[in-house]
């Protein structure tokens, strides 16, 4: 065999066994679990995050994590080692403020986008905004500010949102809190308190967006009437867009996205202010599109996502979602869009759970409010 031949050997060799090592790094197991549908232990990738956020997956395994109080990290999928990314933007940490969440280019292959949602300004006018960067290494380049939201009269830290997602088109959704406003500033489509923005990657309005002339709305906004949306996901069949919110005193919701919708808050909610105030007294109005969901008391939901993956079956095609307040994971089992049955996981870990995603490898990730990125496996 020629000696190039045996170098091309040995570095295939190296890459598969680097491949192998990855997909098999094994970590600490603190938690066993017998649920209704699978059993399983949950591994401790680490404990060492600083109020965790968002979480993205690389192409080569490892983690992209954004940390609230305002640094992004890479997290190892060997060892689980944190690598600060220099480059990122700078947020107002405020409250509920911070960097927010974080997503990679449907063409990150080619063209190395991520893109950050997080809160900017002061404490008496602030709004969410987005950038996009190039990630080289551990290094963040070319940081471009793609949208601000124009929630001019914004005080305080609260309800800033905000989840990232793609679709399959390449259109970038973000929901935008209301602000903490009990006002009908939501109902006005022509701001973007309580939305869910869509955008094309670089921050242009897509022409078919319902408000795209900016006549009776501002042409990024998609749906509206919205509170305080902390979890955003694409259905893996039908490509459309689910969505999870805050209530205030019950009245959490998972929606349905359709173009141009109005999802009724604060005219229309099954929640009452915290001092048990009526907020409205309509749960549903006409020209208003009902939650498929709504949880009373609050679970206070973070993180949505769908599990694809083939490590849990019977899984498959659930829909999950972390619960601040309610500290668990919440598996919401569906048919079609109706919902048959749920299911509470991680009870005895008693952590707020700020995200979960569906990972490349069939494996399901947490991220705890505790620093923590967990790692759901079968236990057989």
């Amino acid at each position: 065999m020629k000696l190039r031949h045996i170098g091309q050997l040995f570095g295939l060799l190296i890459f598969l066994s680097s491949n192998v090592l990855a997909q098999s790094a094994k970590f600490p197991v603190v938690h066993h679990q017998e649920s209704q549908q699978a059993n399983f232990k949950v591994a401790l990738i680490t404990d060492k995050l600083r109020t965790p956020w968002g979480l993205a997956f690389l192409p080569d395994g490892d983690f992209l994590i954004t940390q609230k109080v305002g640094a992004i990290v890479r997290v190892s999928a060997k060892t689980g080692d944190i690598h600060e990314i220099a480059g990122g933007p700078v947020p107002l940490v405020l409250g509920q403020g911070g960097l927010l969440d974080i997503a990679l280019s449907p063409n990150f292959a080619t063209d190395s986008l991520i893109y950050i949602s997080y809160s900017e300004g002061v404490r008496n006018k602030n709004h969410t905004a987005i950038a996009s960067a190039k990630l080289s290494g551990d290094t963040l380049a070319d940081l471009q500010v793609i949208f601000r939201a124009n929630t001019v009269q914004k005080t305080g830290g609260a309800h800033f949102g905000s989840r990232l997602v793609f679709d399959r088109k390449g259109y970038l959704y973000a929901s935008i809190g209301d602000g903490f406003s009990w006002s009908e500033q939501a109902q006005n489509p022509k701001n973007h308190f309580g939305t869910i923005v869509r955008l094309h990657g670089d921050g242009s309005v897509p022409a078919d967006n319902p408000f795209a002339d900016g006549i009776d709305g501002a042409p990024e906004v998609w749906t509206y009437g919205h509170r305080n949306p902390q979890g955003l996901s694409m259905h893996p069949q039908t490509g459309d867009i689910w969505q999870s919110e805050h209530g205030p005193k019950g009245g959490d919701e998972i929606n349905l996205l359709v173009k141009g919708g109005n999802f009724g808050w604060p005219a229309a909610t099954f929640g009452r202010g915290y001092s048990g105030q009526v907020i409205s007294k309509f749960t549903e109005l006409p020209g208003m599109v009902a939650p498929l969901l709504h949880w009373t008391p609050s679970i206070a939901p973070s993180g949505l996502d769908f599990y694809t993956g083939n490590k849990f079956t019977n899984w498959r095609g659930d829909l999950f979602s972390g619960a601040l307040a309610g500290q668990h994971l919440r598996r919401i089992e569906l048919d079609g869009t109706k919902v048959v049955g749920q299911e509470k996981l991680l009870i005895k870990l008693r952590e707020r759970i700020r995200h979960v995603r569906n990972g490349p490898d069939g494996f399901l990730y947490i991220l705890t409010d505790a620093g923590q990125l967990l790692r759901l496996e079968p236990d057989e």
